[in-house]
């Protein structure tokens, strides 16, 4: 059981990630001493994350994929780590769960990035639209919140009840998703929700997402 801490929010708190820059105005100690405070919570989360594949059912999904707290030339401005169905193994939707200076978030996402070497079409995972409403019939849909690619990281998304509950929003994001793709996901903000356990709220947020991501087998 890990606590998120403030401290896990307030390694993103940099208006500068770039290692480059950073050398401008920090000595190498300095730099040092970010990188391994940096190393040093994304271990934490990098535990987290091998803990809840360890919890999730076994054999249904594929290893656990934990991006590192660099690409080599800059820190990351978020921690994030992806799981796939066994049988989605090499397709491009993926489950995502992500931490960034604001929240933390699990939601079930098409990956772009290098999407040309996976299988699944963005238009074949955007039919799921359909299917949310019945999804979400059983669903406590309090922190749940849907929004499309193309939306800034930060900003306020709609809410999963505002959406099934208001035709014409609905509508419209429909039309605006399938422009690119939609995303879905349970959200713990840093301003107003305390996460006592990552573990479980990670886990509680896959569970409920797996009936949808299944509809893609």
């Amino acid at each position: 059981m890990t606590v998120l801490t403030n401290k896990m929010y307030e390694i993103f708190d940099r208006e500068e990630f770039s290692f480059k820059k950073l050398k401008v105005n920090k000595t190498p100690e300095e730099i040092d001493t970010i990188k391994q405070e940096f190393k040093g919570i994304w271990q934490i989360w990098k535990t987290v994350q091998l803990n809840v594949a360890e919890q999730l059912p076994t054999g249904k999904f594929a290893k656990v994929h934990v991006e590192s707290w660099t690409n080599g030339w800059n820190l990351r401005d978020h921690f994030w780590t992806s799981y796939r169905l066994a049988s989605l193994a090499d397709y491009n939707p993926c489950i995502g769960v992500m931490l960034d200076k604001k929240q933390l978030q699990v939601y079930l996402m098409f990956q772009h990035y290098k999407s040309e070497k996976r299988q699944g079409t963005v238009n074949e995972y955007n039919k799921l639209l359909v299917d949310i409403s019945d999804w979400s019939s059983n669903l406590d849909i309090f922190k749940w919140y849907i929004w499309d690619k193309s939306e800034m990281e930060f900003v306020d998304h709609l809410s999963l009840e505002e959406y099934l509950s208001d035709s014409e929003k609905k509508k419209q994001f429909d039309q605006e998703a399938i422009k690119s793709s939609f995303l879905l996901g349970k959200f713990a903000f840093r301003d107003r929700d305390k996460v006592n356990n990552m573990e479980k709220f990670i886990i509680e947020g896959i569970n409920a997402l797996i009936p949808l991501y299944e509809k893609l087998s």
